[in-house]
């Protein structure tokens, strides 16, 4: 990793107008400040945390040229895809796309234009805007109570173990930085220790962190609440194995009754607006701050095809056999009611300058050619309408990792409590067996159906050392030697005599 004066170098300090953290989300910064200039006023630590969080959404979007002038490409491609979903092997591509056949493919870096997705500055920004934050407003005393304060500096320490967590599914052994000031070349950190961290960072913020904060649900679940700490914390606990740990975590957001499963009929608004109660934690992308218009910022741009935008044919999707696959009982009977929410079948006999016809059968394409229509959005061909969240945690994320972590602990009736208050929700019978192991696999194969999309799968794969199993381009030894991680950018070993590349990379160019 590049290793620079922290935040010296790359801190957006922010000035912001004096509106109330009501008004949080729509904040904008109006003028970039050294460091020696800011941290007057309060408003000065809400825009350094606003900054921290406008950064981390741009590192999940992706690198642009606007980051660094060496990255090959102009626009982000939504790279939380990349890493969350396309080694699956759910996806393909139909338009026979290079770069995303090369991804699916594990080709990390023969790809000249999958670089970007190899290189963690945007995480590390992300730390360090947080590292900052947490040693500059102590010193505030203008403008800035003692509780809200403390809110802030749990937010910032929230967001450091997120930004930790989110580097360390993707790269796997990640540098730990919690100095505002570190010039050390960092080197790489085992797995478990950035993960037993990010759990321990969580433990300090919580008691600090309200379930919601003032204006809308969106906003609010856009930031460091509780519930996103606990959910985080249950995340990282289920790759140290810490079962009990993760169920006891999600237990408190269930019985906080701030989110619920919502019925299928609402499944617009959830993944549309962020004003859904089964949304925890979510990256929501706004227009006004430039961040969703054309191919900024969402995959969904690649999924979607002329009703919803301009484009003619499909980047991305999900072949017919795989979704009757994944879907078994809608295969047998057609009634998991999340097919037709999830996928739609377009007319493309109808001139691309019309607009296209929805058929009723979301399956009717044949093979290659149904959209996935998750995040879909009003018909009306236009990208620059796409803002909307991109789910991070949602409940029922939630009830199903606990169900995981609850049946590994031989908790198998809680289980499958949780496991069936999902399928309930879809339609589809009530899982019965008992077995453990059998248990363990219904609630990952439930996963996969319930959380397609949102960048949960491959994360849950390479946890349990299963990438391969799926992946027919990974071996198992492959994966044991790193494959189911991301290579490290070449960035990273600039005057760092301490970096070292993933065991796996080094002898797969």
């Amino acid at each position: 990793m590049k290793n620079k004066t922290i935040l010296a170098v790359c801190l957006v300090a922010i000035t912001l107008t004096g509106e109330s953290c009501k008004k949080w989300l729509d904040e904008l910064p109006i003028n970039t400040v050294t460091e020696d200039q800011a941290w007057k006023t309060g408003s000065d630590a809400e825009g350094a945390v606003a900054a921290a969080f406008a950064i981390f959404r741009r590192a999940l979007s992706g690198l642009t040229k606007d980051d660094t002038p060496a990255t090959t490409r102009y626009g982000s491609w939504g790279d939380y895809y990349f890493w969350g979903d396309s080694r699956s092997g759910d996806w393909i591509t139909p338009n026979n796309d290079g770069d995303w056949q090369a991804g699916f493919q594990n080709h990390l870096i023969q790809r000249t234009e999958l670089e970007p997705m190899t290189n963690w500055r945007l995480y590390y920004r992300t730390i360090e805007q947080c590292n900052l934050v947490m040693e500059k407003i102590l010193d505030i005393t203008t403008g800035l109570t003692e509780e809200r304060k403390k809110q802030l500096m749990a937010e910032a320490r929230f967001l450091r173990a997120m930004s930790h967590f989110y580097a360390a599914r993707i790269w796997g052994d990640v540098p730990i930085n919690l100095e505002a000031r570190n010039v050390a070349p960092l080197g790489r950190e085992p797995l478990n220790s950035v993960m037993q961290m990010v759990v321990e960072e969580v433990n300090m913020a919580i008691p600090d962190l309200p379930w919601q904060y003032e204006g809308t649900r969106k906003e609010s679940m856009s930031r460091g609440t509780k519930g996103a700490a606990l959910a985080l914390k249950a995340h990282a606990s289920m790759w140290l194995k810490d079962y009990q740990g993760a169920s006891d975590a999600i237990k408190e957001i269930i019985n906080s009754h701030i989110f619920k499963l919502v019925p299928i009929s609402e499944f617009r608004i959830l993944f549309d607006t962020g004003l859904s109660e089964e949304m925890i934690f979510h990256m929501y992308y706004d227009i006004k701050k430039g961040e969703f218009a054309d191919y900024y910022g969402h995959i969904m741009t690649y999924y979607l095809t002329n009703p919803y935008t301009d484009r003619g044919n499909l980047s991305l999707a999900v072949p017919k056999s795989k979704i009757l696959e994944i879907y078994p009982d809608y295969a047998r009977d057609g009634s998991d009611k999340r097919v037709p929410e999830f996928f739609q079948s377009i007319d493309f006999s109808v001139s691309s300058s019309e607009l296209r016809p929805i058929f009723p059968d979301p399956l009717q394409n044949g093979e290659r050619e149904i959209m996935f229509a998750k995040f879909r959005k009003v018909k009306d061909r236009s990208y620059n309408l796409m803002e909307g969240p991109v789910p991070v945690f949602r409940y029922a994320d939630l009830l199903l990792l606990k169900a995981e972590a609850d049946a590994r602990l031989g908790n198998v009736g809680d289980a499958l409590e949780n496991l069936n208050a999902v399928r309930a929700r879809a339609g589809i019978p009530l899982f019965t067996r008992d077995d453990q192991p059998t248990v363990i696999e219904e609630v990952l194969e439930e996963r996969r159906r319930e959380l397609i999309g949102e960048f949960h799968r491959v994360y849950d794969l390479v946890r349990l050392g299963r990438l391969h199993e799926f992946n027919p381009y990974i071996t198992a030894q492959g994966e044991k030697d790193g494959a189911g991680f991301f290579p490290v950018s070449d960035e990273a070993f600039a005057n760092n005599p301490n970096m070292e590349q993933t065991y796996y990379w080094q002898f797969n160019q």
